[in-house]
């Protein structure tokens, strides 16, 4: 029971403690004092204070318009290789029969280099357009794309 007491604990703390908050907080508070220091006549006790103040008041704005947003988003846009089967790539590496080579394919997610064997078991050289027909263990089976 207070294992997961801890745990929960710690969990909201190290939400607080983000290093993005920490360090926003940190360089918003340095800079108000450089600049309270050099453009008011205030005492060094005021000057911390209205630093301080400044830092919690980036803090608070930091966390909800960047690190909430940020934990809600879509943590990544690339597509695993299982995904590939359809698509259209180009052979960069010529495929042996019964060998490997290496395919480019390029989507709106970005493009990517992957291991490739021929799905029919013929050479295909290296420039052809090629279609994933299967994945494996993550290798393509890849044949040679024919535009009709």
């Amino acid at each position: 029971m207070l294992d997961g007491l801890l745990d929960s604990i710690f969990d909201g703390i190290g939400e607080l403690l983000n290093p993005l908050l920490l360090f926003g907080t940190l360089s918003v508070v340095g800079g108000a004092g450089v600049i309270l220091t050099k453009y008011t006549s205030l005492n060094t006790i005021y000057v911390l204070l209205i630093s301080v103040l400044f830092g919690i008041g980036a803090y608070v704005l930091i966390y909800f318009f960047l690190v909430i947003p940020m934990s809600n988003a879509e943590s990544s846009t690339s597509i695993s290789v299982n995904d590939l089967e359809g698509k259209v790539g180009e052979v960069i590496t010529t495929i042996p029969a019964n060998g490997m080579g290496e395919v480019f394919i390029s989507s709106t997610n970005g493009s990517r280099n992957e291991t490739a064997l021929s799905f029919d078991q013929k050479e295909i050289k290296q420039g052809t357009r090629v279609v994933v027909v299967e994945v494996k263990d993550q290798l393509l089976y890849v044949s040679e794309l024919i535009d009709l």
